[in-house]
């Protein structure tokens, strides 16, 4: 190792969890060796913070996290930061802050956008508990904590592509962001996982190298700002594609894929785990 600090950003659903069951076993004797080194592993996912948090003890991390691509930042009660500010979501033991405005704002944005123009779609707002069980597959549990929103909105949509690319441009007209993930289109402020990434990267110790691996659409502006990047095959045996010419795509999807993209990007660097 060196004395360079090393960052893994990762995105959860299809790429360190399995996108139908959840499954991180092939990842876990990896994640371990990672923080024997001092390689800080942080998701950067769509999921809320409560479910964040759920996830950062399942999968035993030290409790730095983003939730709903980019929206809210969840730090360990014992950085820094909470020094001198407050707050504004309070878990277990990590606590959050927003990177957008409140959740009741884009859920009343969307209302009055669908019955302005018609549009077919539906958000978790919308409907049940028993609803967002069958589209995700998560327990009663998993799914209430994945509607306990902060800032974004997921929506399954139910339209043509047309008039997908009417409401996409309607969103950016208002200040809003519209992005396609593994399952969902997701609707919030034009925050981004990029942008959250960038911000702990300025309030984690320095020199830093941070490495990012995702699969979705929603991934894309992290990966391509990270230092080094690797891109998950999808569930479709397909890639994202990016602009930067070093990235690395993986043969494997879900968490098999991220171990191949971070073995290869600990051989590329030079670095060999204990």
């Amino acid at each position: 190792m060196t004395d360079t600090w090393r960052r893994i950003y990762t995105d959860m659903d299809g790429t360190l969890l399995d996108h139908h069951t959840y499954d991180w076993a092939p990842a876990a004797p990896l994640l371990q060796a990672c923080a024997r080194n001092d390689i800080l592993v942080i998701p950067n996912t769509s999921k809320t913070a409560d479910e964040l948090e759920m996830w950062l003890d399942r999968l035993d991390l030290p409790g730095y996290g983003v939730a709903e691509n980019g929206g809210m930042i969840l730090l360990p009660e014992s950085h820094d930061y909470w020094r001198s500010h407050e707050p504004e979501w309070e878990g277990a033991r990590t606590l959050g802050f927003l990177m957008t405005r409140p959740y009741g704002a884009v859920c009343q944005w969307l209302s009055e956008v669908r019955t302005r123009h018609d549009f077919r779609f539906t958000g978790f707002h919308d409907v049940e508990v028993e609803t967002v069980m069958a589209w995700t597959g998560l327990s009663e549990e998993e799914a209430t904590l994945s509607m306990r929103r902060q800032c974004g909105e997921p929506l399954v949509w139910e339209g043509d592509d047309e008039s997908y690319q009417k409401f996409a441009g309607l969103a950016r007209a208002d200040g809003w962001s519209v992005t396609r993930g593994g399952r969902f289109v997701h609707v919030g402020d034009d925050t981004s996982k990029a942008t959250a990434m960038r911000w702990l990267e300025s309030h984690l110790p320095e020199p830093g190298h941070a490495m990012a691996l995702g699969d979705g659409e929603n991934d894309r502006t992290m990966l391509e700002n990270a230092d080094s990047a690797a891109v998950i095959r999808n569930g479709k045996g397909e890639h994202l594609q990016l602009e930067r010419a070093d990235a690395y795509y993986t043969d494997a999807a879900g968490p098999k894929g991220w171990v191949e993209g971070v073995q290869h990007w600990l051989a590329r660097e030079g670095i060999r785990l204990d």
